[in-house]
């Protein structure tokens, strides 16, 4: 049943292939149909020479015989060039065929991933999906390829010599078939334990994936920490369980190999057994029992591959399970069915009574990278939930700014990723210029607003290109304004090609800072209508951050802009700043405001103040602090 089941997800990826499966099935069928006349042919080629050896090289019948027999010969030869022509044809068409189903699928599969929510991602490793993407789309391969292909020609090939010998001697085909039952069932048992493993095999395969990855991006705190050795055992470890899981399906193909060499092996004995002494006594004749010996041998070679084809099946499917698996999971995130035509024009923010409840992730599902359940919304009021936002109502109107702080674990990261449309909320809850967000598209939303995370991520791409990721056919003169205004300029006589320098994987080569304005660089060459800054600065000097806003506060104006700091002074000079403490709106004003309040705000504040002014004084000492 299980296997009914992906192969009923795979069919709607063969519908646009069918008739090239259906003329490739044909000449699979053709091919057997021309091969099974080569035995008969045959056979009745030695009972012409045995009349010739009878009647003598002299009389007519026997020169009668001696052309039936160059006929014959001429036919075989014919049948063999035929057999080989549609057979390669078949090879063509199927072949070729499950290459481009598998590249459609994993088009399929990549398009997909790149609509699943951040959520997904923080769920399920990387190396899981890259396993996916990669070892189980080689095994499904084979299943829409030469599983299909021997399949169909090991049923043609079994059905037409079967009829061709009982045809021959339905005695003997009797015989010959007894040994099938009891090897066909021998031969599922063995097939559910190579489905079995090697599902699990290939979950074992993700998880030295996902070791590898985490291996790689963590290498610095790895050697920083002299955990060479404890993460190389780790990975061992991995390696040793994928090696003995791998094994064990190993075996159990092993299996199915010689059993299906005995049954037609077998066949062949019960045969030879039985028909040698009906041929002594006239019972058959040497030309039938000849045709019937050589159409078991042309059923030997498919015999053999069944045990292939068996193993290939339950590979494939397993496989097809896991990337069903995927296919499952719905975007948390997807447009509305009756999208607003008109997206982001003004950028004024309006916030209502929000509240963002995340469902308690099990820790074995973490681990584990199984892809199980759906993805987790915002939203609900579950007993196991943790309240992230409670309550939160903001009025920002358009072309001012919003600055957003708070102690870490606020909540001010997923404010911002509402407001950005990166978390599903429920309708009513979030306008943008009077319009509920969860009626816009995605794409006209997206575009007019302009968020750098907190963590960057830079492409294995020139320092320029990382920049006009956004906005590929953007001017040199603009991308380099972007620097400036980012300050990311400043560092460019540090770097061998300036702007053109390439980056390693994730900007290796960058600090943590530069990474940082490279992301903010990016953003500003979009000129987005609203503009969010999520602790964007949070890796640069204070002397930096105040270069920065000040080259920003151009482009802010008439901008909508919404700045998450935890420096206080990064948003002092904001037109109303909100104060988050543990999900909840504590405080909001502008910044005298608040410090004449004296609340959470005034304290962040002179906690600011007091820790600069220890800088400066270590700074006139000569002394360094690292904050």
């Amino acid at each position: 049943m299980s296997a009914l089941r992906e192969l009923r997800f795979l069919l709607p990826r063969l519908r646009p292939y069918r008739w090239r499966y259906a003329v490739g099935g044909a000449c699979v069928v053709g091919a057997v149909a021309l091969k099974v006349f080569i035995p008969r042919y045959l056979g009745e080629a030695f009972d012409r020479l045995l009349e010739l050896e009878r009647e003598g090289s002299m009389s007519a019948l026997a020169e009668d015989a001696l052309k039936q027999v160059g006929a014959l010969a001429l036919a075989i030869v014919g049948l063999a060039a035929g057999v080989a022509l549609v057979r390669t044809a078949s090879r063509i068409l199927v072949l070729g065929t499950c290459r481009r189903i598998v590249h459609d699928l994993r088009r399929l599969l990549f398009g997909h991933l790149l609509t699943l929510a951040p959520s997904f991602y923080a769920r399920h490793p990387t190396g899981q999906l890259m396993s996916r993407c990669v070892n189980d789309m080689q095994n499904v391969q084979g299943l829409t390829g030469p599983v299909f292909l021997y399949i169909v020609e090991t049923a043609t090939l079994y059905a037409v010599c079967i009829t061709f010998m009982w045809g021959v001697s339905p005695q003997l085909t009797l015989v010959a078939m007894l040994p099938f039952p009891l090897f066909l069932l021998l031969a599922r048992r063995l097939a559910a334990r190579v489905q079995q493993g090697s599902r699990e095999a290939q979950q074992k395969l993700g998880e030295v994936s996902a070791k590898v990855d985490e291996s790689l991006s963590g290498h610095l705190v790895i050697r920083s920490l002299a955990l060479e050795g404890f993460d190389r055992d780790r990975f061992a470890r991995h390696c040793d369980d994928f090696r003995s899981l791998n094994l064990r399906v190993t075996r159990a193909r092993a299996l199915l190999v010689p059993m299906m060499n005995g049954l037609a092996s077998l066949g062949t004995l019960l045969v030879l057994l039985v028909g040698g002494p009906w041929l002594v006594r006239g019972e058959v004749s040497l030309g039938s029992f000849v045709a019937m010996v050589l159409y078991l041998e042309m059923m030997t070679v498919p015999t053999l591959i069944l045990g292939f084809v068996i193993s290939s099946l339950q590979r494939g499917t397993a496989a097809l399970g896991r990337i069903r698996e995927v296919f499952e999971f719905q975007p948390a995130l997807r447009d509305p069915d009756d999208p607003l035509e008109e997206g982001v024009v003004e950028g004024e923010i309006r916030v209502r009574d929000l509240s963002v409840r995340f469902p308690a992730l099990a820790e074995q599902e973490l681990l584990s990278g199984t892809l199980s359940g759906q993805e987790p919304a915002a939203g609900g009021g579950a007993s196991d939930e943790r309240v992230v936002l409670e309550g939160i109502s903001l009025d920002v109107p358009a072309g001012t700014t919003l600055g957003v702080v708070g102690r870490t674990g606020a909540g001010k990261t997923t404010l911002v990723r509402v407001l950005a449309r990166q978390l599903e909320v429920e309708r009513g809850h979030v306008f943008i210029d009077g319009r509920d967000v969860m009626d816009m598209r995605l794409a006209d939303v997206r575009r007019r607003i302009g968020l750098v995370p907190q963590e960057t991520f830079l492409f294995s791409e020139s320092l320029a290109d990382n920049i006009a990721l956004g906005l590929p056919d953007a001017e040199r003169a603009a991308v380099e304004e972007a620097a400036e205004v980012s300050r990311i300029s400043t560092d460019l006589a540090q770097l061998p090609d300036g702007l053109d320098t390439q980056l390693g994987e994730r900007g290796v080569n960058l600090s943590g800072g530069q990474r940082q304005r490279t992301a903010l660089a990016r953003v500003v060459l979009l000129e987005p209508r609203i503009l969010i800054l999520d602790d964007t600065l949070s890796a640069v000097d204070t002397h930096t951050a105040d270069e920065i806003m000040a080259r920003l506060r151009p482009m802010m104006a008439g901008r909508t802009t919404v700045i998450v700091a935890h420096r206080v002074s990064t948003v002092r000079h904001a037109d109303q700043i909100a104060v988050l403490d543990e999900g909840r709106l504590a405080e909001l004003g502008s910044h005298s405001e608040l410090v004449a309040a004296g609340g959470l705000y005034a304290q962040l504040w002179e906690r600011q103040r007091a820790r600069e002014a220890l800088e400066a004084d270590l700074d006139l000492e000569g002394g360094e602090v690292d904050w």
